[in-house]
């Protein structure tokens, strides 16, 4: 019971990471698109977003990490 949670929530961390790096990928695109020298509210605000996803994207990666080393040591346990 408890490896079959463990997986499904690092299926859910997976999941929400992949959402969060579509949207980076995407605002990346977008500022290499149109980028003007010039600053308008559009370009701050993906400069911002960049700003914010990057540190989410990295706590998702730490999560996954504990996630797995935890699903490793359920999977030795059964």
């Amino acid at each position: 019971m408890k490896l079959d949670r463990v997986k499904e929530e690092v299926a859910n961390i997976r999941r929400t990471q992949n959402f969060f790096l579509t949207a980076l990928v995407g605002i990346v695109a977008y500022l290499f698109a149109n980028f003007e020298l010039k600053p308008n509210l559009r370009n701050v605000l993906a400069v911002s977003a960049l700003i914010v996803l990057v540190p989410i994207l990295l706590s998702f990666k730490d999560a996954m990490k504990r996630k797995l080393s935890e699903l490793e040591k359920t999977g030795k346990d059964e």
